[in-house]
């Protein structure tokens, strides 16, 4: 059997930035679209093919743009506003070519400046919104996780250790003002960082790995990097080319130039498959998972007492629970939760507040997830 690298193409999906001072960013969606069509189309996902024939895939990590007091690179706020015009758009070719929809965070500062990075993860807690609304409003639990700016501190990373089996935020070995990743592991291989010290491995719960720039300021990926892929999977059996970059510019070019690199340097390693994958896929088959076993939630309500039962184990420690109130107020439960056997928990419920919908999700190592929502008359 041979060794293979796995071609993974991450893509920060954040909608339109209007930068007066950088005409290369796409100002509105007309723009994006424009872009994106480029992506979706069949002679574009097919120009490259994979050592088994197969099509391009893209991993967009879909962000929500709520938390903020000011707008000003004319952002498309509102929960779900990004997501929901993917699906909207290209739902369907999303599902068809095998994509994968992965969750982006840009953490809050204090200040509420829109297009200020927050390096303290006390500085809001959004991201509770933001995810209870994606499992009682769309159904959707993401598995897979990219750190905004890749600015990741201990805090952060015990967090995403406890909810996410999978994490593309290491960008070693670069540093700039607001992180310093150049004490990161540089290989193309996924590893169980330790949660506090994620630079390292350690006995963390998620897979963690290398994803590089396709073309920045800060770095491009070059074909040394492109060659140091395929020598590790030639010597480990398999690695993950990772790179990422932003639906808010027209990046069809760029995206092919590297292909066209890929295919290049295959040449050179006769012994060595590509093959292109998800985020999440790549992972699992690198680390051999099964992908195909399935996760199955239930949950009932007897009186105050929830009472939620998994089909099989999962990563998190409890589900995420989410209640929506009759005014509409969303949050998130996490007191109370009791964990009574293997595979089941229960919680009680505040019963001075009115409900409107119970929203339990989970996921496992293999990337699947599975949501249940409880209606309330």
């Amino acid at each position: 059997m041979k060794s293979k690298v796995y071609i993974t193409f991450c893509m920060d999906t954040e909608g339109p930035c209007d930068d007066p001072g950088n005409d290369e960013l796409l100002k509105n969606w007309e723009s994006v679209d424009f872009a994106m069509a480029k992506l979706f189309d069949k002679n574009f996902r097919s120009l490259y093919k994979d050592s088994s024939g197969n099509d391009f895939k893209v991993g967009w990590f879909f962000l929500t743009w709520t938390g903020f007091k000011t707008n000003p690179r004319g952002r498309d706020f509102g929960y779900h506003k990004v997501r929901d015009h993917y699906r909207g758009e290209w739902g369907g070719l999303i599902d068809k070519y095998g994509d994968e929809e992965c969750w982006h965070y840009h953490h809050p500062p204090k200040s509420g400046i829109g297009n200020e990075w927050s390096t303290n993860w006390s500085s809001s807690c959004e991201y509770q919104n933001i995810i209870s609304k994606q499992i009682i409003e769309r159904e959707w639990f993401p598995v897979c996780f990219r750190a905004g700016g890749t600015i990741m501190d201990s805090e952060l990373s015990k967090w995403v250790d406890k909810w996410f089996p999978f994490d593309y935020s290491n960008r070693a070995p670069l540093k700039f003002n607001e992180m310093d990743w150049s004490d990161g592991l540089t290989d193309w291989q996924p590893y169980q960082p330790d949660p506090i010290e994620f630079k390292r491995k350690g006995n963390g719960k998620r897979y963690m790995t290398r994803c590089m720039d396709l073309k920045t300021g800060l770095f491009t990926i070059s074909e040394k990097d492109i060659i140091q892929a395929f020598k590790e999977a030639s010597l480990k059996g398999s690695s993950i080319l990772s790179v990422f970059d932003h639906d808010y510019r027209d990046i069809e070019n760029r995206i092919k130039e590297f292909l066209h690199t890929v295919n290049l340097v295959a040449h050179s390693f006769p012994e060595v498959a590509w093959e292109y994958a998800s985020p999440s896929e790549a992972i699992i088959k690198n680390v051999g998972g099964n992908i195909e076993e399935q996760l199955r939630l239930e949950a009932v309500l007897m009186g105050d007492i929830l009472k939620i039962n998994s089909s099989s184990r999962i990563h998190q420690k409890c589900p995420w629970v989410a209640v929506e109130h009759t005014d509409g107020l969303v949050k998130q439960i996490e007191s109370g939760l009791e964990k009574i056997s293997e595979n089941t928990w229960k919680v009680e419920l505040d019963s001075k507040y009115s409900l409107r919908t119970i929203g339990v999700a989970a996921s496992n190592e293999l990337g699947h997830f599975d949501i249940t929502n409880i209606k309330i008359n």
